[in-house]
């Protein structure tokens, strides 16, 4: 089934678009911003025929067959790569009827109005935005999918903490980020006293196999805050 390209209208709608046209031998993303078409994403699926007879041609139909099967999971892979939080729309052109169920229920349950910061504790402060986790499967996602090099990350010197970080790394939001970290930790929780925070910039951060679901580890030297008890009491999500 196939869909036309976005009509003007729907362009001047948006600032931002990315639509996806699929099937079987390519899968192409294009990105359309303020009306400018460019293609972000041009992927071959299918290996070229060999020439050569017998077996050669027997393994060669095997492999597309299984290609042709599970191209719509190789869909959903570099839909996942694609950038995270610039669009808000995705518009699809494909020939095959599985992989338009797979990718349609890859939208449904990705794509919404609703934004990724959302589903964090999150706060907009001086035009900068501000996620902290709320569980360790919480952590491990924002730290694995949302995590750029620049930005700063925060966590409690002491275990059960959430990772909060800054997008961008604005150093103005650093007190405001440490009281939300202490706010928000077990230390907090089962103690009430002063909370101790470390921060460091995001390319600083790593994850290496065999750690827990939320568990990080720090490259290099830690800064670190002692945010006061009576600071953490005033503290309001706000």
């Amino acid at each position: 089934m196939k869909h036309r390209e976005f009509s003007k209208e729907q362009i001047n709608d948006y600032d931002n678009l990315i639509y996806i046209k699929a099937d079987t031998k390519r899968l192409k993303a294009i990105e359309v911003v303020k009306g400018k078409r460019k293609i972000i994403l041009n992927k071959e699926r299918v290996v070229k025929k060999t020439n050569a007879g017998g077996m050669a041609k027997k393994k060669y139909r095997r492999h597309y067959e299984h290609v042709k099967k599970r191209t719509g999971n190789w869909h959903l892979e570099q839909l996942e790569k694609l950038p995270r939080d610039k669009y808000d729309f995705l518009k699809l052109d494909v020939v095959n009827e599985k992989q338009k169920e797979t990718i349609f229920n890859f939208i449904k349950k990705k794509i919404s109005n609703k934004k990724w910061f959302e589903n964090f504790k999150h706060y907009k402060k001086n035009n900068t935005l501000i996620v902290g986790g709320t569980s360790r499967s919480s952590n491990e996602a924002l730290l694995k999918n949302y995590l750029d090099k620049d930005d700063l990350v925060f966590h409690t010197e002491s275990r059960g903490s959430p990772f909060f970080i800054i997008k961008g790394g604005n150093k103005s939001l650093i007190n405001f980020t440490a009281l939300a970290t202490a706010k928000f930790s077990k230390e907090w929780k089962n103690s009430k006293k002063d909370i101790q925070v470390m921060f460091v910039k995001g390319s600083q951060m790593h994850k290496s196999k065999g750690m827990n679901t939320g568990t990080f580890g720090v490259r290099g030297n830690r800064e670190l805050i002692m945010v006061k008890k009576e600071d953490i009491e005033k503290f309001k999500r706000d």
